[in-house]
């Protein structure tokens, strides 16, 4: 990470320099100070009459709608980067891929679920019946497997690629 300053006639902007992956350890962070500080927040909302909380409620605020801001920049900082940053050796960008994961994670959800078979109630007690799969569960289970090295190749790219690219600027 480095810290570059920007004059603009007499004003600086604070510029980090940081890479996708350090980017993320820092909205982490963020959003975990976010969290104390609303915490903190509510529990000094209320005080026993004819004493004094040891904080300042409206700086407290403050503090709160600042470190929102600062996070919602973050957060565009990172998708601006993933929108325009490419996966090595890929044509997808950074955004795409992390869209197709999800997309693998919906599938293997869906299809990890097709032979679990749920006891048919209205009929439990009244007679037996055979339930017959009209899909071949080796051929899903195969679907499932290639579907999972896709993922986790597909994530470790990206991973890569967040410690390898730098964060774009607004």
């Amino acid at each position: 990470m480095c810290i570059v300053y920007i004059s603009l006639r007499f004003s600086f902007i604070l510029v980090i320099k940081m890479n996708i992956g350090e980017a993320l350890s820092l909205l982490k962070k963020e959003k975990s100070r976010l969290a104390r500080l609303i915490s903190l927040r509510k529990e000094n909302v209320y005080v026993e009459e004819g004493k004094k909380t040891e904080f300042d409620l409206k700086k407290l605020s403050e503090d709160i709608e600042n470190k929102i801001v600062e996070i919602r920049k973050l957060k565009i900082r990172i998708q601006k980067t993933n929108i325009n940053s490419k996966l090595d050796k890929d044509n997808l960008t950074i955004a795409e891929a992390i869209i197709k994961i999800g997309d693998i994670r919906s599938k293997l959800n869906h299809l990890s679920g097709l032979f679990e078979r749920k006891r048919d109630r209205w009929y439990f007690d009244k007679e037996t019946k055979v339930y017959i799969a009209q899909l071949d569960e080796s051929e899903i289970e195969e679907q499932i497997e290639k579907l999972e090295s896709e993922k986790n190749l597909l994530d470790n790219k990206i991973q890569i690629s967040n410690w390898n690219t730098e964060l774009l600027n607004y």
